[in-house]
């Protein structure tokens, strides 16, 4: 070498983006087949369930459903719910129990086709790499509306990025903005702490968390619904719609806004504008609350089907176990079009409207016209680059921890057998890049 020039930088057989369980589960079977591999994690393992998780946060999914590879669930309670901080603990034993060749703080900042393989961009320089897979998620900013920026400036305004626990919030009555798992359990973490709770109610569903003696997820299983693959949804957008209520706080029981507003906890209609201290609300509260109570009517009904056909011997349903319908008397909260903040003495917004995605940093042309990847079964048509653990990759489980494993299995595999393929040169993606809406660009093999 001579003097003055660099050394070549290594290049990776594989490069994993993100040490959460997708991330963990393919460098688990990349480890087993012998692949040479690394890990880039821009936080800490597990980083968004540490990080991005209020104090008392526990899993919705039971025990069992935690099947990690390498790490399924072994514990003594398979019905119950792990903790934040004993899930952060199950998934750091799991990267020891394989010494997973996880280097956490560096943040990759872009991915693009280099010299028959891959260069990213990193917070610590570039890396090369054979084959990328990208293990991030498929959510990763959440989302706060526009009307934020007009409610007043003295109110706190937090997203449950950065919520983890009412303490932390200044004194005085709390608005949530959203209805959905997340906005529900923290609405009512903070109703019994104290704290008056006005809930701005957004469309979702409610879920019995256990039907006849039995789990609802535990149901969903045995039904096949954790297997339907994305063509069985009515548009391909639902693969993005917020889950239904449920919780698995104290052992798991279910919920519904009706309890909430025999609770105390203010239920408001949709927030929509904001005046100095008024904030302006719709007029759809009634109809989101019949659509959470016709949710859970659809899945009894599917449960009961089920049931029926298979013979099955189940207890008899309780009250409890679908939780608390609609009044006797028919009598619904009062319709509010607005409310005074001050008068209200709100002294902080927390903004549980959900999540975004942003995969604009990956640089190849495997993007479909909204910017979400397009990669069937976890392989885009850019040879080498993967994707795992987005919503409805290849089934309803995918970006779960009961299914992600399954996925990861498979994208290894198909790593594997590319790395063992001979070379077959430049490749040109032209015709799959057409199909999925993009600018035609050029990807390679190695």
């Amino acid at each position: 070498m001579t003097a003055g020039t660099r050394p070549p930088r290594r290049v990776h057989d594989a490069l994993v983006i993100g040490a959460g369980q997708g991330g963990l589960a393919v460098s688990f079977f990349l480890a087993r087949a012998g692949i040479e591999h690394v890990v880039l994690e821009r936080s800490s393992i597990a980083s968004s369930w540490r990080e991005h998780r209020w104090d008392s946060f526990c899993t919705v999914t039971p025990n069992w459903s935690i099947t990690l590879p390498g790490a399924e669930y072994a514990g003594d309670d398979p019905d119950g719910f792990l903790s934040r901080d004993a899930l952060v603990r199950h998934f750091e034993v799991w990267a020891r129990s394989f010494d997973a060749p996880v280097r956490c703080g560096i943040e990759a900042r872009a991915v693009r086709p280099a010299d028959g393989g891959f260069e990213v961009a990193t917070s610590e320089g570039a890396f090369r790499a054979r084959n990328v897979i990208v293990a991030t998620s498929t959510y990763q900013n959440p989302h706060v509306p526009a009307v934020s920026a007009r409610l007043p400036r003295r109110l706190a305004q937090l997203t449950p990025h950065d919520y983890k626990h009412p303490g932390m919030l200044p004194p005085g009555a709390v608005m949530v903005v959203g209805s959905g798992q997340t906005g529900c359990q923290i609405a009512e973490e903070l109703h019994e702490a104290g704290r008056e709770v006005f809930l701005c109610v957004g469309r979702a569903g409610r879920l019995p968390r256990r039907y006849r003696g039995r789990d609802c997820i535990e149901w969903q299983r045995d039904m096949g619904y954790l297997d339907r693959t994305p063509g069985m949804l009515d548009r391909p957008q639902d693969r993005f719609r917020g889950d239904p209520h449920l919780t698995g706080r104290n052992g798991g029981y279910t919920i519904s806004l009706h309890d909430f507003h025999r609770r105390g906890i203010r239920l408001l209609g949709r927030l929509v504008d904001c005046e100095g201290e008024r904030a302006k609300l719709d007029g759809e509260l009634h109809a989101e609350m019949r659509f959470a109570d016709e949710f859970c009517d659809r899945i009894v009904e599917q449960f009961e089907r089920h049931i029926a056909e298979r013979g099955i011997d189940a207890p008899a349903p309780t009250a409890e176990e679908v939780g608390a319908g609609p009044p006797e008397d028919g009598k619904l909260p009062d319709i509010v079009r607005e409310i005074d903040l001050a008068a209200a003495n709100v002294a902080a917004v927390v903004w549980a409207t959900g999540y975004r995605y942003d995969f604009s940093w990956v640089g190849a042309p495997v993007l479909d016209p909204t910017g979400y990847p397009h990669a069937p079964g976890g392989v885009s048509a850019c040879p080498g680059l993967y994707f795992v653990g987005l919503n409805w990759m290849t089934r309803r489980k995918s970006g779960i921890l009961y299914g992600v494993g399954d996925d990861a299995r498979s994208v290894s595999e198909h790593l594997v057998r590319r790395l063992s393929a001979p070379s077959t040169g430049r490749v040109s993606t032209r015709a799959a890049a057409v199909a999925a809406g993009q600018r035609p660009e050029t990807c390679f093999h190695d």
